[in-house]
């Protein structure tokens, strides 16, 4: 994989962690969290979710000041990014988040690192490695992200989702 051309377009976008689900749930969300449009604020749901997230597990304070990274633990010794999701819902979308964090420890560090997802629900979790077809996913990603931020226009709605039920911008997208 270009490591290069990967961190050089995350440094120029000011692509950080979020911005990868995104682009796997919906290009229209995707957009929309590029060019700093966000009703999370306002939703309840997303309230809920963060105080359930805050209060679940004590958060990392060495994870503090590191720019576009925030994992929800990291383990400096073995080299895991630990990332914590309520639901099992939406796994490529938490394993590319994960790998991102850990794609881009790797490159500072020169280290090998791992992304591992917590399944909060159910106390699931998962060890995501960063082989070759999750370092192309992530170039991809990186790929529609540039081509997202470049684009005057939010994309058209897609066609709903079951994902759509959840998302704060349901009401934006007419899907409410």
């Amino acid at each position: 994989m270009q490591t290069a051309l990967f961190s050089e377009r995350v440094e120029r976008l000011n692509l950080h962690g979020l911005h990868f689900p995104h682009i796997v749930l919906c290009r229209r969300r995707a957009w929309m969290y590029l060019h700093g449009v966000n009703f999370a604020q306002w939703y309840s749901r997303v309230s809920l979710g963060t105080a359930r997230h805050n209060t679940s597990y004590q958060r990392d304070l060495s994870v503090s000041g590191l720019f576009g990274l925030a994992p929800d633990r990291i383990d400096w010794e073995k080299y895991i990014v630990h990332e914590n999701k309520g639901s099992g819902g939406a796994v490529e979308a938490a394993d590319l988040q994960s790998s991102f964090y850990a794609l881009m420890l790797s490159i500072a560090t020169g280290k090998s690192w791992q992304a591992m997802v917590h399944i909060l629900s159910t106390r699931y979790q998962r060890i995501i490695e960063l082989d070759d077809a999750m370092l192309a996913s992530l170039l991809s990603a990186s790929e529609k992200l540039e081509e997202l931020a470049h684009a005057d226009t939010v994309p058209p709605s897609a066609h709903r989702k079951k994902l759509c039920r959840a998302c704060s911008f349901a009401v934006f997208c007419g899907f409410d």
